[in-house]
């Protein structure tokens, strides 16, 4: 049987040597595509693939380069109306993929972004360095995520974008990216407007084996100062067995303790990467998980002061 720790944040096993074993693969729903978050997390380097250069409907840019390579970051925009007046500087979001910082696809937070386009926000999907492709660690990862941030700021005007109006997002060790990377920012007087994150890895410190533990500590969400932290909704499946909600929910209830934002909305019976689920869950009053989780994400940004949803999107 694994331990209990290669049960907690994200395969970090695989990433950190935290565990010999990995967790037990959680069934695929019937009827959903296998999200390549949770296919990066239990499958092999074999089959993964290079990112692509450009993504259909997206500008694409380099945002840095590393490993020999360039980082590249795409952008989605709403389309000029005939006879509308010049838009003002717009909302912007930014999405980082999953896939336990060893693979993962770049596009997949592209349904999502369409959807924040339609609903007047520039969102951007951004690569980053990986184990399988790069030989990378987390560290690298964060690093460049903090790169994408910056030069999203830096380009800010260019893009039309109201730089004091970002979202960062993402979902599982892509939801770890935009948390450390906004809490991170807290100490230059950069932090986002929100976080809109899906089962995160939070914690990267209980995990990881003494010897790493200092290395854990510079980068855990769960130890990063809370203390200016922007509005954040966190959305977890309570059966998500990679990432424990009791994780999460202790993250909020510090954040909470510094007068901070942290709504955690949990999802019972749902696991992890459920967010991508396009099915009807009963559960759900009949909506599917993607439709709940973006719905109720709107609503959360609409109350702290950024556009809520286009019903278009739908």
């Amino acid at each position: 049987m694994p331990s209990l720790n290669c049960l907690s944040a994200l395969g970090l096993a695989l990433l950190l040597s935290a565990c010999a074993q990995t967790p037990p693969r959680p069934a695929e729903p019937a009827g959903d595509v296998q999200d390549p978050a949770l296919a990066a997390v239990f499958g092999g380097c074999r089959d993964v693939k290079p990112q692509p250069e450009t993504l259909a409907g997206a500008r694409s840019f380099t945002y840095a380069r590393a490993a020999g390579r360039s980082l590249r970051v795409h952008v989605f925009e709403p389309a000029p109306q005939p006879g509308a007046a010049q838009p003002g500087l717009r909302p912007a979001v930014l999405f980082f993929f999953g896939g336990g910082w060893r693979a993962g696809r770049v596009e997949s937070f592209e349904r999502q972004a369409r959807a924040f386009v339609q609903s007047g926000y520039v969102a951007l999907l951004a690569d980053y360095r990986v184990k399988c492709g790069d030989g990378s660690t987390p560290l690298d990862s964060l690093e460049d995520a903090g790169a994408a941030y910056a030069w999203l700021r830096e380009q800010a005007l260019q893009l039309g974008v109201d730089r004091d109006r970002i979202v960062l997002a993402g979902g599982s060790a892509g939801g770890h990216l935009a948390l450390a990377t906004a809490q991170k920012a807290v100490l230059r007087g950069e932090q986002p407007a929100a976080l809109w994150l899906l089962n995160p890895a939070v914690d990267l410190v209980g995990p990881a084996p003494w010897y790493l533990k200092p290395v854990a500590l510079s980068i855990s969400p769960s130890q990063l100062p809370v203390w200016d932290l922007p509005p954040t909704l966190i959305q977890h499946g309570e059966a998500d067995v990679v990432v424990p909600i009791a994780s999460v929910q202790a993250f909020c209830e510090r954040a909470r303790a510094r007068d901070r934002v942290c709504e955690l909305q949990r999802y019972p019976g749902l696991g992890h990467s459920f967010y991508h689920r396009r099915t009807p869950e009963p559960a759900l009053q009949g909506r599917s998980a993607y439709e709940d989780t973006l719905a109720r994400a709107f609503d959360f940004l609409a109350v702290h002061g950024l556009p809520g949803a286009d019903q278009g999107w739908r």
